[in-house]
C-alpha cells in the first residue's frame, strides 16, 4: 500500500497540484511566509515531493515567474508584430495583455506583489525576463521615434509603466472592491482594457472622472 501511494505522488499531476497551489499560496499568504509543509499539505504530496520536483521552494517560485513571463512575452511579441502603427499596436497588446493577466490573476500576483529584492537571484530572473520585453516593444518605439522625430523615452520606463497600469486592476482589486464595488461590477475586461489604452496613448485631458 504504502509503494502504491509513493507511486500515486510521483505522477505528473503531483507535480502540478503543488505548482498551483503555490501559486495559490504565494498569491495569498506571500512566497514568504509559505512553508513548505503547508504547501505539501495544500498539494496532498509527501514533502520529499516538492524537492524530488523542483529541488528547492526558490526553484518553484523561479518555476511559476518563468510560466507568468513567458505568456506575457508571447502575448507582447504577437501584438506587436506587424506593420500597423505603434498606437495601433499598443492599443491590440493592452486588450490582450489586460485578458491575459485576468485569465492568470495569482500568478500575476505573485510575479508582480512578490519582489524579494534582498535575494539577488531572483532579482536577475525577473530581470532576464525584462530585457526580452523590453526589446520586443522598445524596438517598435525606436522605429516610432526615428521615422516621427519625437522624443526617445527610455524602453524600460515605457514598459515597466505600461505593466504597472495594466496590472493595477488586479493588484488593488481587494481594496477597490471595498471602495466602489458598484462601479467595478460595471466594468468588464474590455472596457478596462479601453480605457488603459486612452490614458496611457493619449493622455488623461480629455477624460473627466465621475463625481462618484
Amino acid at each position: 500500500m504504502a509503494a502504491n501511494k509513493k507511486k500515486k505522488q510521483t505522477t505528473p499531476d503531483s507535480r502540478e497540484r503543488i505548482l498551483q497551489s503555490a501559486v495559490r499560496l504565494f498569491a495569498g499568504h506571500g512566497y514568504g511566509n509559505t512553508g513548505l509543509r503547508e504547501l505539501a499539505a495544500a498539494a496532498d504530496v509527501n514533502l520529499a515531493m516538492i524537492n524530488y520536483f523542483f529541488g528547492s521552494k526558490k526553484a518553484l517560485l523561479k518555476e511559476i515567474l518563468d510560466v507568468f513571463f513567458s505568456g506575457y512575452l508571447d502575448v507582447a511579441r504577437k501584438e506587436m508584430a506587424g506593420r500597423d502603427a505603434v498606437s495601433v499596436k499598443l492599443d491590440r497588446f493592452i486588450h490582450s495583455a489586460v485578458n491575459y493577466f485576468a485569465a492568470n490573476r495569482e500568478y500575476l500576483l505573485v510575479t508582480i506583489a512578490e519582489l524579494p529584492h534582498d535575494d539577488p537571484e531572483i532579482t536577475e530572473h525577473k530581470a532576464e525576463w525584462g530585457r526580452q520585453m523590453v526589446e520586443t516593444v522598445g524596438k517598435q518605439l525606436r522605429a516610432e521615434s526615428n521615422d516621427t522625430g519625437s522624443q526617445n523615452i527610455p524602453s524600460v520606463i515605457f514598459c515597466s509603466m505600461l505593466t504597472s497600469m495594466m496590472a493595477s486592476k488586479f493588484l488593488f482589486m481587494p481594496v477597490m472592491e471595498q471602495v466602489q464595488p458598484e462601479q467595478l461590477e460595471e466594468i468588464s475586461m474590455e472596457e478596462y482594457a479601453g480605457i488603459v489604452s486612452r490614458i496611457f496613448l493619449q493622455g488623461v485631458g480629455d477624460i473627466i472622472c465621475d463625481k462618484g
